[in-house]
C-alpha cells in the first residue's frame, strides 16, 4: 500500500517535476509508537506534518489541569501549517493514539519552497480558513449546546469527516471511548455514558462492537447537517486537502 507523503498534497500540484523531487528529498519520514508525543504545547513550531498512517490526538491542558481534546487527525490530514508565517511555539500537544507514520517538512526548507511559488501561499490560506471553520464549530458545540446536543453534534461531525456509510448510518472509522468523547465535549465520562444510552434508546446512535466504533443514523446526520447550515454563513464550496498524484 502506497503511503501518502508531502508530494501527494494538492498544495504542490502546480510545481514542476524538479520542484516536486526537491520536496520529496527534503521531507523526513518519522514513526511514532502508541502514546508517543509528536510535540508538546510550548515546543518550538518548526515543522509541517502530514499523517501517512495512524491517528493523532490534539489536546490542551487548562490552568486547572483539565485536558481539553481539540480533535483527532487521521491519514492525509495536515498539521502545523501555521509555522510558515512566523516564529512561534506549539499552542497544543499532539500524541499518537496508535502506531503512526508522519511525513515532515521542516520550517526553513518549507518556507524556501513557498517563496519560490506564489500559488503555494494562496492554497495554504485556503487550508487555514478551513481549519478555522472547524474550530469555530467545535467551540460552538461546547459553549452553546447542552451535553446531549454536543455529543450528538460531535459524533455527527466526526462521522461526516472520518466516517463511512453503512446501512444503519455513518460509522466513525476509528475507536472513540466514552472518556475521549467526554474530553472532546467538555463533560464527564459518566455524563457522556448516560447521554449515549439516551441516544441509543432513541435509535439515533449505535455502538457496533467492543471497539467503540459509533454509528450515527442517517436521520441524525441529516438533522445535524440542517442545524449546522442554519447556524453559519452560507457554506463555501468544499476545498479538498490534497489530490493523489499516481506518478509521485
Amino acid at each position: 500500500m502506497k503511503l501518502p507523503c508531502m508530494t501527494d498534497l494538492w498544495l504542490f500540484e502546480q510545481l514542476t517535476a524538479p520542484e516536486r523531487k526537491q520536496v520529496h528529498d527534503m521531507a523526513q519520514r518519522l514513526s511514532y509508537r502508541k502514546g508517543e508525543f509528536l510535540f508538546m504545547e510550548g515546543d518550538p513550531a518548526s515543522s509541517v506534518f502530514l499523517i501517512s498512517a495512524g491517528r493523532v490526538r490534539l489536546f490542551k491542558v487548562s490552568d486547572e489541569g483539565k485536558e481539553i481534546v481539540l480533535g483527532f487527525l487521521t491519514v492525509h490530514d495536515l498539521l502545523g501549517e501555521e509555522t510558515l508565517f512566523a516564529d512561534s511555539r506549539r499552542t497544543f500537544s499532539a500524541q499518537a493514539v496508535e502506531p503512526t507514520r508522519i511525513c515532515a517538512c521542516f520550517k526553513d526548507d518549507f518556507e524556501a519552497m513557498v517563496a519560490q511559488n506564489s500559488s503555494i501561499s494562496k492554497k495554504v490560506i485556503q487550508t487555514l480558513g478551513q481549519k478555522l471553520n472547524k474550530m469555530a464549530e467545535q467551540l460552538s458545540d461546547v459553549a452553546i449546546h447542552g451535553t446531549r446536543e454536543s455529543v450528538a453534534r460531535t459524533l455527527a461531525r466526526l462521522a461526516r469527516e472520518y466516517g463511512e456509510t453503512t446501512e444503519g448510518g455513518r460509522r466513525i472509522n476509528f475507536r472513540l471511548t466514552h472518556e475521549e468523547l467526554g474530553a472532546l465535549v467538555g463533560a464527564s465520562r459518566v455524563m457522556v455514558t448516560n447521554v449515549l444510552k439516551s441516544l441509543a434508546e432513541a435509535g439515533v446512535i449505535n455502538s457496533e462492537d467492543s471497539q467503540h466504533r459509533f454509528v450515527v443514523s442517517h436521520a441524525l446526520m441529516a438533522q445535524m447537517e440542517n442545524n449546522r447550515e442554519a447556524e453559519v454563513l452560507p457554506p463555501q464550496p468544499p476545498c479538498p486537502c490534497f489530490e493523489t498524484n499516481p506518478e509521485a
